[in-house]
């Protein structure tokens, strides 16, 4: 995977041949692009959250923000374009990717990684059924209102 930064224009270029982007690996390169030289001079591309184990062996997914009108351009060919290892997302919402300059068409393929984490109330199972009564009786008030 190879990326090219451009802090102008803000724009994320993938190089010829790239059809997969590790969103840990490119959260990495971009890290390694912005310490050299003078590249700190533009605004951040990006901030990320997750990667926090939070019991033996299961971690929580990291999360990749795009940040400050950053975009990436996938490369031009028609092609299918993987995202693994991570979510990557806009902050504020929106598409994290821009068109090719040619008329390519490029397919997103997100590949996410999901963990259920199952965390217990402490409520008893009648005071569960009493919440949810309780939520359900709400929920069909503000449905008149």
């Amino acid at each position: 995977m190879a990326y090219s930064f451009n802090g102008e224009t803000k724009i994320i270029t993938l190089t010829t041949g790239t059809t997969s982007v590790s969103v840990k690996d490119l959260w990495s390169r971009w890290v390694d692009w912005y310490l050299t030289s003078s590249n700190s001079k533009f605004l951040p591309a990006f901030k990320n959250t997750g990667g926090d184990e939070i019991t033996t062996g299961i971690t929580i997914p990291i999360y990749t923000f795009l940040l400050n009108e950053w975009k990436i351009k996938p490369q031009e060919a028609d092609h299918t374009l993987t995202i693994t290892e991570g979510i990557l997302v806009v902050d504020g919402g929106g598409d994290p990717f821009i068109d090719t300059d040619g008329n390519f068409t490029v397919r997103i393929n997100y590949q996410q990684p999901v963990n259920v984490i199952t965390v217990g109330s402490g409520l008893s199972s009648e005071e569960h059924a009493k919440l949810m009564l309780t939520s359900q009786i709400l929920n069909g008030v503000n449905a008149l209102q």
